[in-house]
């Protein structure tokens, strides 16, 4: 699978990406394509381009960028018509010390859609630190995926797999991202509060 990570040169997008090209061609997204050919020469494999040029490219694409570039997504919308796009994009902002979402209603991932209304919008990626993607293989944990469909989850859950120790988890619609996203300043609090270094999720079943 090709695959574009747009704000790829940030240090989420580069680790989500490095982790990625394991098992896939990946195309690194930047607004400067100069910045995206530098951080391609450290993934094998991977290459570098501007939004525009990894958009067309790419088969999936995942967001990776600041929330305040999300409308950036409303010039690519031709590129990734009745394609798969992810986004891992959280807002946050930070109050009284701690990580605050910072939407008072929705989420990032509905605003994407309502941007790319001809694209395949999902959510994943959201609550799991760059951390975990730095390391040599990640840690076992479990990425929950909004999509409107199960056909859309199917394929981000196949892109979650290509990743060693993952497990994707269908979260339902994508007003899921709502709740999805607002794990992220969760997650991270309790890192902080309880000086853990950093948290991820693992769900545990009992059947009975």
């Amino acid at each position: 699978m090709k695959v574009a990570v747009l704000g790829g040169t940030g240090r989420m997008g580069r680790a989500i990406a490095r982790q990625l090209s394991r098992h896939n061609e990946v195309v690194i997204g930047s607004r400067d394509p100069s910045r995206a050919s530098e951080a391609a020469r450290l993934i094998h494999g991977a290459t570098g381009s501007d939004y525009l040029g990894a958009s067309e490219a790419a088969d999936v694409v995942v967001f990776t960028v600041p929330y305040e570039a999300l409308g950036a997504a409303a010039g690519l919308a031709a590129a990734l018509s009745g394609k798969v796009v992810v986004s891992a994009v959280n807002p946050l902002r930070v109050e009284a010390g701690l990580l605050r979402y910072g939407l008072e209603e929705g989420s990032a991932a509905e605003e994407l859609a309502g941007l790319l209304r001809e694209s395949r919008v999902a959510t994943a990626f959201n609550h799991v630190s760059s951390l975990f993607f730095e390391r040599d293989e990640p840690v076992a944990m479990d990425i929950l995926v909004a999509a409107e469909t199960r056909e859309t989850f199917e394929v981000v859950s196949g892109l979650v797999k290509s990743i060693p120790n993952l497990r994707p988890l269908y979260a339902g619609p994508l007003s899921q991202a709502r709740v999805i996203e607002r794990m992220t300043p969760l997650v991270l609090n309790l890192a902080k509060l309880n000086k853990t270094g950093s948290l991820t999720t693992r769900f545990v079943s009992v059947r009975g």
